[in-house]
């Protein structure tokens, strides 16, 4: 069943189990948070999941022209604080998945008195990104999404030379291909990149948030992701290697699974539990 939480914005959000650990959950890139069914037969005794859909994602409505008005990190704090006091809750954990993560990571940053515990299972927003912050910031590159919605072609060209060249793996190349075949998900990468742009967390400022107020944070990567690798992880450990673990699965970049839960129920419960 899906719902829907307004404050300034609107967000649909569906809700998996009934255990009493309340979990606000944030889906990979052109997916929804039904994405997150698949972690109620081993959390759900123990949390109650809320998986939204982000902005232009699934039933939450699009808001295009956020393209030139893009959402700040304290706007989605104060929206998700809003959330949290709906559910009469003091604190909430965050579990955030690729894309997801980037917002979780960006919520411990400005809302770290509400946050119990942060799982983060392949985030994107552990490298720095010079190129799309340069692109998304001035209108010259703006111009060039634009562009690139309606005229692919040279995009194309380019990440075809490369993997040609052997300088991107035939994983990536498929990712890349797949992600932009359409102008459909063209449209879906202008919208939701120039809409989010300000949301780039600081790992040395998530790391010390978490610290000052006691959130662990828990890492997970697929052992055979070519997208977010798990090495990735490391830019976030050593700010905080006594609070923060890592474990890798044996998944790709799909790494929403049973298997996860599982995991993510061992740090819940303590280890062993619920196998």
């Amino acid at each position: 069943m899906v719902s829907y939480f307004t404050h300034g914005t609107t967000l649909a959000y569906r809700s998996y189990g009934q255990g009493p650990v309340h979990v606000i959950a944030f889906h990979g890139f052109g997916r929804t948070g039904e994405d997150f069914q698949v972690l109620e037969g081993s959390l759900g005794d123990r949390c109650t999941i809320h998986a939204f859909d982000l902005h232009f994602h699934g039933h939450s409505p699009s808001y295009p022209q956020r393209a030139h008005q893009p959402f700040t990190p304290e706007e989605l704090s104060t929206y998700f604080t809003a959330f949290t006091d709906g559910l009469q809750q003091e604190k909430v954990s965050l579990l955030g998945y690729s894309l997801g993560g980037r917002l979780a990571m960006s919520l411990v940053e400005h809302m770290p008195e509400r946050i119990e515990r942060l799982f983060l299972a392949a985030p994107d927003g552990l490298k720095n990104k010079p190129w799309y912050r340069a692109l998304a910031g001035s209108r010259p590159g703006r111009s060039g999404y634009e562009r690139f919605v309606e005229r692919p072609e040279a995009f194309h060209l380019l990440i075809n030379a490369l993997h040609g060249l052997k300088l991107m793996n035939s994983r990536m190349h498929r990712f890349l291909i797949g992600q932009t075949d359409s102008r459909a998900k063209r449209v879906l990468i202008h919208d939701v990149w120039l809409s989010y742009r300000q949301i780039e967390p600081d790992l040395a400022r998530v790391a010390a948030r978490a610290r000052e107020h006691g959130i662990p944070i828990h890492l997970y990567f697929g052992e055979h992701d070519r997208v977010i690798k798990p090495a990735l992880g490391q830019r976030l450990l050593n700010h905080a290697p006594d609070l923060i673990t890592q474990e890798d699965l044996p998944f790709g970049h799909v790494i929403l699974t049973r298997q996860l839960g599982l995991a993510i129920r061992s740090r819940l419960l303590g280890p062993g539990v619920g196998k």
